[in-house]
C-alpha cells in the first residue's frame, strides 16, 4: 500500500519524502526551459542583484535553487500541519503532495521570483499561527508581514496577497487595531528600506519604476493543450472534494484546528481566483498548492476505505509523472 507506507512516522518514510521530491525535480536538471515557457515577469532589483547572477545563468544552479526552495517550503508546510495537530498522524505526506502538485509543469518548476515569495509567505503564515497561544500577538503579525514584504521584493505582486494575512488574523481571532497597524507597518518596512538604499544611491526613481512595472505586468498566459486541461480539471476536482471533506469534518475537530483549516481553504480560493485575472497565470500554482496539499492530505487520511485512498493517491502520482513527459 503506497499511501499507507508513506503516511507514517517511521524513519524510512521521513527519509523517502525529500528523496521523492528530488525525483520529481530530476528532469529540470537536464532540460533547458529558457525558450520553452512564456510565463515571466519583470524582475525586481533584489532578484537582478542577488539571485539571477549566481543561480539563473546555469541550468544546474537554477534547478538546484528551485529544488531547495520547494523542499524548504514543503517542509515548512509539513511542520505547521504536524505542529498544530491538523492531521491524525505525523508524516511527510504534505511535503510529498506539495511536490506532486508543483512538479507536473516544467514552467512552474522553473526558478523564478515566485518561489522566493512563496517560501517567505509560508514562513510568515507560520508566524501568524504561532501567535494564537499568545496574549498579545502584535509582534507575530509584524514579523509575518515583514516576511511577506521581503518576499515581495523578489515578486512584487506578492503584495496583492497581503489580504490573506489579514484574513488569517481574522479567522484566528488575532485581528485588532494594534495588530492590523503592526501588519501594515511590517509590510511597508522592507520597501522603505529598499527605497532608502536607492535614494542614497540617487536612484529612487528607478525603484518606483521597477515596482510599478512589476505590479501591472502581464506574466503571459499558459497555452493549454488537451492533456493540460485534463490534468488541471482532475486536480481542481480532487481539491474541491478535499475542501468539502475538510468542511464536513470540522464539526468533529477542535475549534482552533477548524480555524487553521479555514485559513488554508481561503488560501486555495483566493490564489485560484487570482489566476483567473490577467495579472496572474500558472506561476501561482506553488501558492495554490500550499492549501491543496494540506486539504488533500487531510481528506486522504480520513477516507475509511483503504482501496479508495490508495487509488486516488496513485492516480495523483501517475498523472503527475505523465505531466512530466507532456507538460511544459
Amino acid at each position: 500500500m503506497f499511501f499507507k507506507s508513506l503516511h507514517n512516522n517511521t524513519i524510512s518514510a521521513i527519509v523517502l519524502g525529500p528523496i521523492l521530491v528530488l525525483a520529481l525535480w530530476v528532469r529540470y536538471f537536464f532540460i533547458d526551459i529558457t525558450h520553452i515557457t512564456s510565463l515571466d515577469n519583470p524582475s525586481m532589483p533584489v532578484w537582478d542583484i542577488l539571485i539571477d547572477p549566481y543561480l539563473g545563468y546555469s541550468r544546474f544552479t537554477a534547478a538546484l535553487g528551485s529544488f531547495v526552495l520547494v523542499l524548504l517550503t514543503g517542509l515548512s508546510i509539513n511542520r505547521m500541519v504536524v505542529r498544530y495537530g491538523m492531521l491524525r498522524q505525523q508524516s511527510m505526506m504534505v511535503l510529498i503532495l506539495y511536490g506532486l502538485l508543483t512538479s507536473a509543469f516544467l514552467s512552474v518548476q522553473k526558478l523564478s521570483p515566485v518561489w522566493f515569495f512563496v517560501f517567505f509567505f509560508v514562513i510568515g503564515l507560520e508566524r501568524i499561527f504561532s501567535g494564537v497561544q499568545k496574549r498579545n500577538a502584535t509582534a507575530n503579525c509584524f514579523d509575518a508581514a515583514f516576511l511577506l514584504g521581503i518576499g515581495s521584493l523578489f515578486y512584487a505582486k506578492g503584495v496583492f496577497f497581503f489580504p490573506l494575512f489579514l484574513i488569517a488574523m481574522g479567522v484566528l481571532r488575532l485581528a485588532n487595531f494594534r495588530s492590523v497597524v503592526a501588519t501594515v507597518l511590517g509590510l511597508l518596512f522592507p520597501f522603505a528600506l529598499s527605497f532608502a538604499w536607492y535614494f542614497y544611491l540617487n536612484k529612487g526613481f528607478l525603484f518606483f519604476e521597477a515596482l510599478s512595472e512589476n505590479l501591472v505586468a502581464n506574466p503571459g498566459q499558459y497555452n493549454h493543450d488537451v492533456f493540460s486541461r485534463i490534468y488541471m480539471g482532475l486536480i481542481i476536482f480532487l481539491t474541491a472534494l478535499s475542501i468539502l471533506a475538510t468542511v464536513r469534518q470540522m464539526g468533529t475537530q477542535k475549534i482552533i484546528v477548524r480555524r487553521y483549516h479555514r485559513v488554508f481553504i481561503w488560501l486555495i480560493l483566493i490564489s485560484t481566483a487570482a489566476v483567473l485575472t490577467p495579472f496572474f497565470s500558472m506561476e501561482m500554482l506553488p501558492l495554490a498548492a500550499i492549501g491543496a496539499a494540506v486539504t488533500l492530505t487531510n481528506w486522504l487520511e480520513s477516507v475509511s476505505r483503504k482501496l479508495v485512498k490508495e487509488v486516488v493517491f496513485l492516480l495523483l502520482v501517475i498523472i503527475t509523472l505523465a505531466g512530466q513527459l507532456l507538460l511544459f
